[in-house]
Parts: C-alpha cells; structure tokens; sequence
C-alpha cells in the first residue's frame, strides 16, 4: 500500500484546530481520535506504530474499536498531541426533540 501524501502545513494546523476543538467538547471516541492523530501525521499504521513504540496491531485494534490497549500504549502514541488518558465523562447521546 503506497504511502499516503503528507498534509501540507496549512492542511495541518486546520486539522490540529478542529481535532483539539472537538477533545475539548468530547465529541471522539478512542477510535475516532486514533485515527485523526495518525491523519494528521500523514503516516501509515505501520510507520505511526514504529514511530510511537507499539505494534501496527495495536493502531489497527484502537482504530477499529476493537481493541484493548493499555493505558501505557495509550499515553504513548497521546504524548505526541499533549494528550494523556484520564477519567472523562461518558459521552451521552441526547434525543433530539
């Protein structure tokens, strides 16, 4: 699979703006966020895995949501962003009326 074309710099700052706006509101899941950071890097599962220090599996799990990723793995690949995992609330879906 070739590698995908990294964005340009406006590309990602837009990207930053939009991903830390929607951290702050609590609108992505860990999949969700998984995604969007290794995105926002131009880099493949592989090569966001290696640069991060855990398996290609264990982004290819987190993006899937089916993965159980430790806390450690976690604040691994989050350092980069400035992120770390801690206790948030459980996002709740309310009904529209």
């Amino acid at each position: 699979m070739p590698r995908r074309n990294p964005p340009t710099r406006d590309e990602q700052n837009a990207l930053r703006r939009a991903f830390y706006e929607s951290i702050e509101r609590g609108d992505m899941s860990i999949a969700e966020t998984m995604k969007t950071m290794r995105e926002m890097t131009g880099l493949t599962q592989e090569e966001f895995a290696a640069h991060r220090g855990v398996s290609r599996r264990v982004i290819q799990d987190i993006e899937r949501g089916t993965g159980n990723p430790t806390v450690e793995s976690l604040n691994s690949i989050a350092k980069l962003f400035g992120l770390q995992v801690g206790f948030v609330p459980i996002r709740r879906k309310v009904p529209a009326s």
